[in-house]
């Protein structure tokens, strides 16, 4: 027998088997369940405007938190039913998110025993894989995302209405409302600048509360909405933007324009993203080459009071000593070394996870922000492109740009701390919806039935299992 005829026969052999692989993947059972991606996005992100100095238990449990922890239940359900139907591809970040709070979780239960699992740190990593979960199965296809978006501008417009009661009572008003009924000393001095207080809401910072409207501007920016709604939605982030009289938003904000400016100038060349990151990077260090004292040129010009920004570079300091002392493990919540005049915070999220979890964590927060859109199918698959899929990605990649930009000066924590969960499990759904057929991952636009009719129709069909998905057609698909 000659190779070619060796080789014919070989590929009548494995043909049919991945037609039937590629046949098996279209006719997956598993159809996303968009009614109850509603429901769960009212408990997440759905409470996030709850204050969050409202606190019960141990001090580390807010009503956000409790929202989440009881979303979670639906979404490790609705995993499990993607999982045994055939709606599950393996995406990286999947590994790395949970491995980076269990990492965290074992330094704090190795350094402080006990006590250190049941705190505030224990909650963060917890919260965090929860928060990413809820997203990745819910909120990871388009009609999902659509759904969490909804219920985002309800979420929204409260916390505005929070910010600027800040800005006319001159005091962070429900931060404190939310202090007293937790029988919690009122030690909040609030910070003002141009004479008027910086705004922050139901959240726990100024900045935090600015950076927060800057990534929902970004997400409604990318969304479904009719162009009109979006004009509105964008109008109340902007507002929310500059409440906090804040610069990191403002620069997020800038830098956001710019990004989607120039991604829409060179749609159609395929390698926009690197050239964009590879300028970005030849800039940066060319700059830091040629200036003399380049970060504290950078601080003077890029923020509204320059001695906050010096104070973080001394913080950049003190805890680089601190680190050297304990790269692997961090100190925990211990109290780091530093000199007399400076508060224990720390203007950082990497140093944060640096200082008290060691490198590791700081490692697998970075993987895990990267790796949203590695799939790792086990199987050959067969990708079914949507043109809003790729828009929603490209918006959620900006987003983790500018958190990964801001993460160098702000620490994020709360609200923000799951909203970076949400984002990340958003994106990695997505990158999964790629490989789910159009009936399964349900592409149909959201209803258009009005706002009481369609929640009543809703809370009709609640409990029903979704609908089987129809049979696709074999030769759409590309099966013959």
């Amino acid at each position: 027998m000659s190779a070619f005829t060796r080789r014919m026969a070989v590929t009548r052999t494995i043909t049919p088997g991945l037609r039937r692989l590629a046949a098996r993947n279209a006719q997956s059972r598993y159809r996303t369940n968009t009614r109850l991606a509603y429901w769960v996005a009212w408990l997440f992100p759905g409470f996030l405007f709850a204050p969050s100095s409202l606190t019960f238990v141990t001090g580390a449990l807010t009503l956000p938190r409790l929202t989440l922890f009881a979303a979670a239940v639906p979404a490790f359900r609705e995993l499990w039913r993607k999982l045994t139907t055939g709606g599950y591809i393996p995406i990286a970040s999947d590994v790395l998110v949970p491995l980076m709070s269990f990492w965290m979780l074992l330094t704090l239960g190795i350094l402080e025993g006990v006590k250190g699992l049941v705190g505030y740190g224990a909650v963060a990593a917890i919260e965090f894989t929860l928060a990413y979960v809820v997203a990745r199965v819910f909120f990871g296809t388009t009609s999902g995302f659509q759904q969490m978006i909804r219920v985002l501008r309800f979420v929204l417009v409260l916390l505005v209405i929070t910010a600027v009661l800040d800005t006319l009572t001159g005091q962070h008003f429900v931060w404190t409302i939310g202090r007293i009924l937790s029988h919690a000393p009122l030690d909040d001095v609030p910070a003002r600048r141009f004479g008027l207080v910086r705004a922050q809401g139901s959240l726990e910072h100024p900045i935090l509360f600015g950076v927060f409207f800057v990534v929902c501007l970004l997400m409604i920016g990318h969304s479904a909405m009719r162009t009109s709604e979006k004009g509105l939605w964008i109008t109340v982030c902007l507002l929310g933007v500059l409440l906090p009289l804040s610069s990191a938003p403002l620069l997020s904000l800038n830098m956001s324009i710019g990004t989607i400016l120039f991604l829409r100038a060179f749609d159609r060349f395929p390698w926009r993203m690197v050239v964009l990151l590879t300028t970005a990077l030849f800039l940066l260090t060319t700059f830091f080459a040629l200036v003399d004292d380049p970060l504290t040129t950078l601080i003077r010009n890029l923020t509204y009071d320059p001695q906050t920004g010096l104070f973080r570079v001394q913080i950049w300091q003190w805890v680089g000593l601190n680190v050297a002392r304990a790269p692997w493990m961090g100190i925990g919540f211990a109290d780091w070394l530093r000199s007399d005049d400076m508060p224990p915070s720390i203007d950082s999220l990497y140093l944060i996870q640096t200082i008290r979890h060691g490198f590791p964590a700081l490692v697998l927060l970075i993987l895990s922000m990267l790796s949203t859109g590695i799939t790792m199918p086990l199987r050959p698959q067969t990708r079914y492109p949507n043109p809003q899929i790729t828009i929603l990605r490209q918006g959620l990649g900006i987003v983790i740009f500018i958190i990964f930009f801001n993460a160098f000066t702000v620490h994020f924590w709360g609200a923000t701390w799951t909203l970076l969960a949400l984002v990340l499990g958003a994106r990695a759904g997505l990158s999964e919806s790629l490989y789910l057929h159009p009936s399964a991952r349900d592409d149909s636009p959201p209803s258009a039935l009005p706002p009481m009719r369609r929640t009543w129709r809703m809370a009709r069909a609640w409990g029903r299992p979704p609908r089987p998905p129809a049979r696709p057609n074999e030769l759409s698909n590309g099966v013959r």
